[in-house]
This record gives structure tokens, sequence and C-alpha cells, in this order.
């Protein structure tokens, strides 16, 4: 996968030259274009992924690449955020650090005022194909998958209780509860994308969805709960380094693009 980032890096870095060297119309023909991208997306999970986090956001950039021939090159990274996690505190963090009533309680004795997020990233690298439609050759439909890795956790912030920090999930003991996972990902778009005589106006609105095969990054879970069998309290333990999850992920992508050729200069007539 690194050797694969370095070579599309080093793709994109050529083409920025041959781009630049080589001024066409793009209002009248094909031409190669190398794009730095910023992207957002509005993402809903499913499968395993779905267990525990509801919508998400995804901000992230990258570079790209579309040949003569409309062919597409990428390689993008995107970070993750969601707001809402699925099940209450008791469920997140166990019965052996929280209340009846599923709080925590911070190192002044009061009751500890959290933020459980969604945290997480994707890095990938793509290609496909784009098919001319629209009011220049540059623009069209386009089709693209790609490969990379995902990896996504739960994230405790307690920045408004800095008088009372609730120590059983402060610093390193956060990694006991935070259910890091990640694994490689494969993911597909399709969509429109939008290429003017303008370096201001270059947009591409996609439909995407993105599998990933995920596993335990972390070797103990410190989750406390109480046995029905035998009523007494027992850890969750370490995590099945067997364990596989499905992690999905679809929703929208819009992504701004700052190409780099070089407009040819307008035709002017002398009697």
């Amino acid at each position: 996968m690194r050797k694969l980032f370095i070579s599309l890096l080093l793709l994109l870095g050529v083409s920025l030259q041959v781009a630049a060297q080589t001024p066409k119309d793009i209002m009248k023909e094909p031409i190669p274009v190398a794009m730095f991208q910023v992207n957002y997306a509005f993402q809903m999970p499913a499968f395993d992924t779905r267990k525990l986090y509801g919508v998400n956001h995804s901000i992230g950039g990258g570079f790209a690449y579309k040949t003569e021939t409309n062919w597409l090159f990428a390689a993008n990274a995107n970070f993750i955020m969601g707001d809402k996690v699925k099940g209450d505190r008791i469920e997140l963090f166990g019965e052996g650090i929280t209340t009846i009533h599923g709080e925590i309680i911070g190192g002044a004795g009061s009751v500890a005022l959290l933020d459980v997020n969604q945290r997480g990233f994707h890095v990938q690298a793509e290609m496909g194909k784009m098919f001319s439609l629209g009011p220049n050759p540059n623009c069209g439909i386009f089709v693209q998958g790609g490969l990379g890795y995902l990896q996504n956790r739960l994230r405790v912030d307690f920045q408004q209780t800095l008088l009372n920090p609730p120590y059983q999930v402060e610093g390193d003991y956060q990694y006991g509860y935070d259910r890091l996972r990640g694994g490689p990902a494969v993911h597909f778009e399709t969509g429109y994308l939008y290429l003017s005589d303008t370096r201001l106006f270059n947009i591409s609105v996609a439909l995407e969805v993105t599998y990933a095969r995920t596993r335990d990054l972390r070797d103990y879970d410190f989750r406390v709960f109480t046995n029905p069998e035998t009523g007494q309290l027992e850890p969750v333990g370490p995590t099945d380094p067997h364990k596989r999850y499905n992690d999905f992920y679809y929703g929208i992508r819009v992504t701004w693009s700052i190409p780099t050729y070089e407009r040819k200069p307008d035709d002017y007539y002398y009697d």
C-alpha cells in the first residue's frame, strides 16, 4: 500500500509538469488535469458498524489526476467524525466504573460530564473512468474504486471537566474502553464530475460505499459486567485476535477540486 501511494504521488508530480507545459482549451477538447481536492461526506453505517455508531461526517483531501482519455487516479485521506454513539454509559463503560444510573464519578467526587463520540480515518488509493457528458469533454459521469485502510474508535471528551477529571477513562485507561478496530477497506463511488475553465468552480458529487474487514486493535477490554449465572462482576477480558468485523458506510460525497492546468490564451484577431 505504501508503494502504491508513493507511485501515485510521483505520477501526480509528473502530471503537474505536463499539464503546465501543454495549455489546451478545456471547453473544446479532453485534457490531462492534475487536481488538489477537498471533500466532505455524509455517511450512514450498516452491518457491525451500525451496532455501535450512528451517522457520521467525513472530511478529507488528496490528489487526483485525469488523463487525456478520461482515466482517473487518486489518493486521499479522510477523517471520520460522529456524535451518534449507540448504547447507554453502562453498555459503553461497563458496570465496574459507573453508577447504577450509568454515571462516572470524577476525581472531585461529583458526576463527570462526558461526551462520547466516534472518531476514525480512512486512507485509500483509487482509479476509475469518466464518460464525457455535459458542457465540455472534461465533464461527465464517473465510476471508480479503490483499496485502503479504515479505522474507527470511541472517543471520550471531558474537556469541560478539568476540575473533576474522570480518572477511570483518562490517559492510557481510555484505551481499554475505546473499542479501537481497523483493517483493509474497499471503496466504490459513482457520480458526476464538473470541470470548467476557471479554478473556482470544479466539483463532483458522488454516491459511495465503503466496506472494511476490521479486527480489534486493543488486546484487552476493561469493561466489567455482572454474570447472570453467578451474580459476580466479570471483565470482558482479552479481545479475540481471530474475530473480524464487517464495517460498512454508505452516503454522498461532495468534492471541490483545484486544477493545475494552464488556461489556453484567448485568441485575438487583427485587421
